[in-house]
């Protein structure tokens, strides 16, 4: 291995060292009170080196943005290789973005911010915000290819436009995820608690809602249901 080589690991591994410990100050505390000291102390680096690599919080938060929109946008493509039935590719794709989001919350919130971020003068000199865009883009077309899959299998109602259902479902589990996750204290969340209603139950037939939608009527009340 180079000279140029083990600089660029040693690169990585520092930025990665940086990013875990911003992770762990998301989830502890929350997004609100992310600082630049406090991730410096925990990843064991000075402030200025800290700085090298991420300018300002939100430089920060867009690499954790950049990691997770990447990690997920594997998955979905794991997703694909499968040899299933469109109907079941698509709803397998749902569970595995509330299991990610499930698994990592401080992911989910730092794509969050992102959002928030798009229409801002923040963003435009951001090295992160290519990257970013182009796995989300990668995680949309998973899902565009599934329901298309779908469409040729005589799975799902080849009615709809497949990127047109692809937005309707990105938004629906967008929200569903939103609401378990950004917004515990939200009186919706509050009522749930109220009638004993388990996020666990409400993933899963969101899951067979969607799926029994889209599905064609040969499809509707085998795989979906077992979901």
């Amino acid at each position: 291995m180079g000279t140029s080589e083990r600089k660029e690991r040693e690169k990585e591994r520092k930025k990665a060292m940086m990013l875990e410990a911003a992770e762990k100050v998301i989830l502890e505390k929350g997004l609100d009170q992310l600082n630049m000291d406090e991730v410096a102390s925990r990843a064991e680096v000075s402030k200025g080196s800290l700085y090298l690599y991420f300018k300002n919080k939100t430089e920060l938060v867009l690499g954790i943005c950049e990691k997770a929109s990447k990690l997920f946008a594997e998955e979905a493509s794991k997703v694909l290789t499968k040899n299933l039935p469109g109907i079941e590719l698509v709803v397998m794709l749902g569970q595995s973005f509330l299991n990610f989001v499930r698994e990592h919350p401080e992911y989910f919130r730092s794509m969050k911010f992102f959002d928030n971020l798009k229409e801002s003068e923040a963003l435009a000199d951001s090295e992160y915000i290519v990257r970013c865009q182009d796995n989300i883009q990668n995680s949309f077309t998973c899902m565009v290819r599934a329901i298309q899959i779908g469409m040729q299998d005589g799975s799902i109602n080849d009615d709809y436009d497949p990127r047109e259902l692809a937005v309707l479902l990105w938004g629906t589990s967008d929200g569903i995820v939103n609401l378990a996750y950004m917004q515990q204290n939200c009186p919706h969340y509050e009522l749930m608690q109220d009638h004993q209603i388990s996020l666990e139950s409400v993933f899963e037939n969101y899951i067979k809602l969607i799926g029994g939608g889209i599905a064609t009527d040969g499809k509707k009340n085998k795989k979906i249901n077992d979901s």
